[in-house]
């Protein structure tokens, strides 16, 4: 007389063990895109914070932007307008922050993406108030529009 011993079969692991990869690949995916959603919205966040200390200065200053034409944003920081020169640092996040111009008359910077698997745009704000932003995350791609 044999016992029969409880237990799952061999086919009845390996279902439970698909199921599982399923679930575990869904959530890699998902959490790929959070992650570009997130590094964007950083880039977006640091480029409103660079305006605003424009917008400061240029309250401040008579309209004026800029002193003179700039290479960098250590005159924002040296007035109170802003906490960090973000151009300065190399990498912040997925992005790293380029100036394309500085004058009394307006500014414009830029957030170029580093790695175009952990972002799917480039960023811009200048001086018209506008955030905009390319179609692809190729640090070549200038052709910002409004979105």
């Amino acid at each position: 007389m044999y016992k029969r011993v409880q237990g799952f079969t061999l086919v009845e692991i390996m279902v439970v063990m698909a199921i599982v990869a399923l679930l575990v690949s869904v959530a890699i995916v998902e959490g790929a895109q959070f992650r570009k959603q997130a590094n964007e919205s950083n880039c977006m966040a640091n480029l409103k914070a660079i305006a605003t200390g424009f917008e400061v200065y240029s309250a401040r200053h008579s309209g004026a932007y800029a002193p003179t034409d700039e290479a960098n944003l250590q005159f924002l920081i040296d007035d109170g307008c802003l906490f960090q020169d973000l151009t300065a640092l190399a990498q912040i996040g997925n992005f790293r922050y380029v100036i394309g111009a500085v004058s009394p008359a307006g500014y414009e910077i830029r957030g170029l993406a580093i790695n175009p698997a952990l972002a799917d745009h480039n960023y811009q704000v200048s001086s018209d108030g506008l955030l905009k932003r390319t179609d692809t995350s190729v640090s070549s791609d200038t052709d910002f529009k409004i979105f």
